[in-house]
């Protein structure tokens, strides 16, 4: 640590991580996915959102939103456990959805993480998501002591298509001073991979 700035894994200290420790689980390719300061994610699943949930201030009033149809790669089906989709369509790796402009998509991530005390990650769209798509990707931060795979909201500016397994967003590990752990909040509903 230099003052207040967060040092970033590198890739050599990344691939390292991922190899030894496990930082990140179901890779397909080292090769393919690891960039120079982080590691690209996979597309698993996009779930449409049909109608929009509530946010309270107490957590037993908050309300989850109405899913409609969900796009699942083969392999990848434990992800809709607990949710009340309308339809489940499981495809092959490259099948291609058609997302439908301003339309909101939770997407689901190939790879899982088992982030340490010590870390903390960023996500971040890739470039092409809105190079060749019009599309909007939104994320939080992950917070040290998280695992499990990662959750963002989709959605393009127009009709667009995409392949289940692409390659759609990449996270970048940060080094924490002193250690934090995602369960020791008041929060961590999250903890696993849940979805909703």
């Amino acid at each position: 640590m230099v003052g207040d700035f967060m040092t970033n894994l590198s890739r050599d200290v990344l691939e390292k991580e991922i190899s030894e420790n496990g930082l990140v689980g179901g890779v397909e390719s080292l090769d393919k996915q690891l960039t120079a300061n982080g590691i690209d994610v996979r597309l698993a699943a996009i779930i449409e959102v049909v109608e929009g949930g509530t946010l309270a201030v107490e957590k037993a009033r908050c309300k989850s939103p109405v899913l409609g149809q969900a796009w699942v790669m083969s392999g990848f089906e434990n992800v809709l456990e607990g949710l009340d989709v309308k339809e489940t369509a499981i495809l092959d790796e490259g099948s291609v959805v058609d997302l439908k402009k301003n339309v909101p998509y939770l997407v689901v991530s190939c790879e899982t993480v088992d982030v340490p005390e010590k870390y903390m990650f960023k996500i971040e769209t890739r470039s092409s998501v809105f190079r060749l798509i019009q599309g909007v990707l939104e994320t939080a931060f992950g917070e040290a002591g998280y695992r499990g795979k990662l959750t963002f909201l989709l959605f393009t500016l127009l009709d667009a298509k995409i392949e289940l397994g692409s390659r759609f967003a990449q996270i970048a590990f940060s080094t924490l001073e002193g250690c934090a752990h995602y369960e020791d909040q008041k929060e961590s509903s999250y903890q696993d991979g849940k979805i909703l």
